[in-house]
């Protein structure tokens, strides 16, 4: 009988589906008879793009993670007010999660990285991976920690997470202090075929144009592209449609988005796990803005100053494009080389263990 995996996947923006889509490709790769159920809020196309294997996907959110006004700004308040409404039945919630996975029976349960999943996996005797570089307890406490019941929704979220049977923490990533038994391992990120060559034909580029990639993640930022001056050997892919003759919106390539970082000279983006670690496997310099108050971000920029050519950058830079002389100080710096994602043959190696 094939064994039955159940993972349950934050949709906070793309990072989280990225870890856990390589995982469980490899965990596939060393067991092909599984059966995958895939619980999330974020869409079937997003999920085909990144899983290689069979799932089934049930419509699902147990967890918001943050509130966000942009790709770079919280709304503390508005989160604090949902984690408030989320936690008011809180027992009542676990029961009932619980009871969805006796009915469901899988064999494991992975959690990349709803904390509900996690209690209810324990109430229901149920075998569980958590896995991320972050956990919502340490995120919840910076912006929410001080209000109203704050450590009483910390206390919950964090015994939520120290009930699964393992939790891996991917590097790069917070400490988790407050998780003693969890294991650290290695990055989780997949290499992206270098196609370079094919992009400078497809859209015509001639001589040493350079190739700039702006992704600020899976939650809107806008940007306005068209006032960006046309910088001489710099063509731009962007993710929108604009009329302007140094970019390319970068959904009209036929390449998926980790050949597109592996085939940029410059990534342009705000500091995420998978844009930080997916550059640097592939050696590709990054300009970075900061989002200051995010927990994570200290450590994820202090592991990609160690890995890749890197460079912060200010929001008024974005907005205005002028962003030559940076790129070509960035550019100018000696390479690094790659960086190994062992992280994912840690975890498929403890799942696969797990189940046989």
């Amino acid at each position: 009988m094939k064994k039955h995996i159940v993972l349950d996947v934050s949709f906070h923006g793309y990072g989280h589906i990225a870890q856990s889509s390589l995982v469980l490709n490899e965990v596939a790769r060393r067991l092909p008879d599984i059966r995958l159920t895939i619980r999330t809020s974020a869409p079937q196309e997003v999920l085909s793009m990144r899983f290689s294997l069979p799932f089934e996907r049930v419509e699902a959110s147990f967890d918001f993670g943050m509130q966000m006004k942009s790709a770079l700004d919280v709304d503390a308040q508005a989160a604090c007010e949902r984690y408030r409404a989320f936690h008011l039945d809180w027992e009542d919630r676990v029961a009932r999660e619980a009871a969805e996975l006796e009915k469901i029976g899988p064999d494991l349960l992975l959690a990349n990285v709803p904390y509900l999943s996690l209690a209810a996996e324990k109430k229901a005797g149920i075998p569980s991976v958590g896995f991320c570089s972050l956990n919502w307890a340490d995120i919840y406490r910076c912006y929410c920690g001080g209000f109203a019941d704050g450590e009483r929704i910390a206390a919950q979220i964090l015994e939520s997470y120290r009930s699964a049977t393992h939790f891996l923490k991917i590097s790069p990533g917070m400490p988790m202090p407050d998780l003693p038994g969890a294991r650290e391992i290695g990055p989780v990120g997949k290499p992206g075929n270098n196609r370079r060559e094919e992009i400078r034909k497809r859209l015509g580029l001639s001589g040493p144009t350079r190739i700039g990639l702006v992704s600020m993640g899976g939650v809107p930022y806008p940007v306005s592209f068209s006032k960006w001056p046309h910088a001489k050997g710099l063509h731009w892919l962007v993710p929108e449609q604009v009329d302007h003759p140094g970019m390319t919106c970068f959904e009209r390539l036929p390449f998926p988005f980790v050949d597109l970082v592996a085939s940029a000279d410059i990534l342009l983006t705000k500091p995420g796990y998978g844009s930080f670690v997916e550059a640097a496997i592939s050696g590709t310099a990054v300009l970075y803005a900061p989002r200051r108050d995010w927990p994570e971000e200290p450590f994820l920029v202090d592991w990609l100053k160690k890995h890749a050519r890197c460079q912060e950058i200010c929001r008024e830079e974005i907005e205005s494009g002028r962003l030559e002389e940076k790129i070509d100080a960035l550019l100018a710096r000696p390479e690094m080389p790659p960086v190994s994602s062992d992280g994912i043959e840690q975890a498929a190696g403890l799942v696969v263990e797990m189940l046989t």
